[in-house]
């Protein structure tokens, strides 16, 4: 869905160059990953990228990668002392305390990328890869009604700060008002309580708690391929196909020409030649 604010509109050289700033961030997360025995997957659009196009969609302008939750909580250790800090950084909600978002961004030094109706927010900035964590979710459709429901209204709230500026409707911006009073750090403790209810169990479903998707099974992710993406290798789960039949359903046919754009608007980038974009 397209933002209630205005946004860049990339020409085909500018979003070529920013996929080539993305494309070291994935690289630095294989490195890391192999390094250190962590799993990963390739996800989302960059998936379908890896098994459509064997790089990136030519209109995406973001990259995914997931990690399950234990993964994930490791490659957070990790980075502290594995990470090359000369070229990226790490952020996540406990070392950026206006980073309102539970997941991680890997970020490339140097570069500015605002997602339009964020100005004002002031965490910190960087073209970009998200990493999202997976989380084991019950097989109880009741609890896993009550998870999704309460990670989803945590989520509104964390984006109250962007929702009483960009809401397309003077209703809504009042609403976000409200709910942007709620405390940061509350509400992030009750977004990990229930995300989190099933860490230690094996359970047959996972969430991306994130985003608004389908429940995904756990065997999808038991094994991983190697899959090609611009030229490199990276980590894929071996089930793609049931995960991108679920996401996309027809993946192999590309979208009619009026669907063809990316999700990550942005008002204002600068690339690391210096080269600054803004509306």
């Amino acid at each position: 869905m397209k933002p209630g604010v205005d946004y860049l509109k990339l020409n085909d050289d500018q979003l070529k160059q920013l996929q080539e700033e993305m494309l070291p961030l994935l690289i630095e997360i294989d490195r890391i990953c192999r390094k250190h025995n962590i799993t990963y997957f390739l996800s989302d659009g960059t998936l379908l990228g890896a098994v459509r196009h064997k790089g990136f969609i030519p209109w995406d302008d973001d990259m995914d990668v997931q990690m399950l939750r234990k993964d994930y909580d490791r490659f957070i250790e990790v980075c502290e002392t594995e990470l090359d800090t000369s070229k990226f950084f790490l952020q996540h909600q406990q070392n950026d305390e206006h980073y309102n978002w539970v997941y991680g961004k890997l970020r490339v030094k140097n570069t500015t990328y605002v997602r339009a109706g964020q100005e004002h927010i002031k965490q910190k900035t960087g073209i970009c890869i998200d990493i999202f964590p997976l989380d084991p979710i019950s097989e109880n459709k009741y609890k896993q009604r009550i998870a999704l429901y309460m990670c989803n209204l945590c989520r509104k709230i964390l984006w109250a700060q962007v929702g009483k500026k960009a809401a397309n409707t003077a209703a809504g911006r009042a609403l976000f008002r409200v709910l942007s009073l709620i405390p940061r750090k509350l509400t992030i403790l009750v977004f990990e309580l229930f995300a989190k209810s099933e860490y230690k169990k094996n359970t047959a479903f996972l969430a991306n708690h994130n985003l608004v998707r389908k429940i995904l099974k756990s065997e999808w992710y038991s094994e991983t391929i190697t899959v090609e993406f611009e030229g490199h290798n990276f980590s894929a789960p071996k089930r793609y196909d049931d995960i991108l039949s679920s996401l996309y359903g027809k993946y192999l046919e590309p979208p009619d020409v009026n669907n063809r754009h990316g999700n990550a608007y942005a008002s204002q980038i600068k690339f690391t030649n210096g080269i600054e974009l803004k509306l």
